[in-house]
C-alpha cells in the first residue's frame, strides 16, 4: 500500500506521508544543485517520473534532476538542461515529452538523452495519458524498446500555418492540428549486413544488428 504521495507546489516537490502530517521537500540539499537553487524563482516543478533503478526524474520547467528514492541526487551528472522552457510534461515509457510553445522535446527517461524535437507553433499538450486503462506503474518501469507500448498515450495540438493570407478586411482564421504521439519502433534486418549473400537470413537464434522489438497483438495503427 502506498504510504506517501508526491505533491508539486511552489516549494518544489513535496513528499507527504499519508500516515502522518510530515512532508519532505526533494531534492535534498546537495552542492551539485547550487545552480538549480539559484533558479527556483523561475524554475517550477512540472512532473516526476520513476526510473528503472528505483529512482526518479524530477522535471522542472527548465531542467531535470535525477534522485534516488530518498530524494538524494543519484548521479554524477544529475542535472539535465532542457533545450527550451517547458510549460507541461507527459510520459510515454520510456520517453519524457516536454512541451515548449515552440516545440516538443523528447528525452529518454533513463539516460536523459535527447531523442527528438518536434517543431511547431503554439504547441500544447491536451492529454498527457493520465486515466489510461493501462497500468501506469508498469509503464514507468518499461525502459527498453522491446517493451514499448505502441498505443497513443499523449495527444497534442499546434497552430497550423495558413497557406494563403485571407482577403483584405477579413480576420485571419486560426487552424489547429490535433495529433497523437506514439514512439517509433527501430527496425533491424536479421543477420549480418557484411555478407548478405551468405548469412542474410541465419537459422540460429543470434541476431546482428540487434533484433527489432516484437509488435503487440493489441497494436492499433492510425492511417
Amino acid at each position: 500500500m502506498t504510504s506517501s504521495i508526491a505533491v508539486l507546489s511552489k516549494n518544489g516537490f513535496e513528499i507527504m506521508d499519508l500516515k502522518g502530517s510530515s512532508s519532505t521537500v526533494i531534492p535534498l540539499k546537495d552542492n551539485r544543485l547550487t545552480p538549480l537553487l539559484q533558479r527556483y524563482e523561475t524554475c517550477r516543478p512540472i512532473g516526476i517520473f520513476r526510473t528503472h533503478d528505483d529512482g526518479f526524474l524530477l522535471c522542472y520547467s527548465q531542467v531535470g534532476v535525477y534522485v534516488n528514492k530518498k530524494g538524494i541526487p543519484s548521479r554524477s551528472e544529475c542535472i539535465i538542461e532542457w533545450e527550451g522552457t517547458a510549460e507541461s510534461v507527459a510520459f510515454h515509457a520510456p520517453y519524457v515529452l516536454l512541451f515548449d510553445p515552440r516545440f516538443i522535446e523528447i528525452r529518454h527517461v533513463e539516460t536523459g538523452r535527447l531523442s527528438q524535437i518536434v517543431m511547431g507553433q503554439d504547441v500544447r499538450c491536451v492529454w498527457d495519458g493520465r486515466g489510461h486503462s493501462l497500468n501506469t506503474t508498469a509503464m514507468a518501469a518499461t525502459s527498453s524498446e522491446d517493451e514499448m507500448v505502441q498505443e497513443a498515450h499523449v495527444h497534442a495540438v499546434l497552430n497550423h500555418p495558413e497557406p494563403t493570407p485571407p482577403p483584405s478586411g477579413r480576420m485571419r482564421p486560426i487552424v489547429q492540428h490535433v495529433f497523437e504521439l506514439i514512439p517509433t519502433i527501430p527496425l533491424y534486418l536479421p543477420g549480418s549486413l557484411s555478407s548478405p549473400s551468405v548469412t542474410y537470413f541465419p537459422q540460429s537464434d543470434s541476431f546482428s544488428p540487434p533484433r527489432s522489438p516484437q509488435l503487440r497483438p493489441s497494436t492499433s495503427y492510425v492511417p
